[in-house]
């Protein structure tokens, strides 16, 4: 049905959910931050593991300014 596997990271995003609604001849894994937490390499090894993706797309970002990121970086 589907060539390839994308996994998508930042899926509650603005701009995958723009994506969700295009039309694809691939088959789209859309993970959000309580899915996959891009901070931790054993979070993202255990997705790569489990949907076997061809591709990922990183879409997840700050939802903060960066200077109160680099501020509170444990937050």
């Amino acid at each position: 049905m589907y060539d390839k596997k994308i996994l998508v990271t930042g899926g509650d995003g603005r701009f995958a959910t723009e994506l969700k609604k295009i039309r694809t001849k691939y088959k789209f894994i859309y993970l959000n931050k309580n899915e996959l937490d891009v901070l931790k390499d054993s979070s993202i090894l255990k997705a790569i593991n489990k949907y076997k993706p061809q591709a990922i797309l990183h879409l997840a970002a700050l939802s903060r300014p960066m200077n109160v990121h680099i501020q509170k970086i444990s937050d």
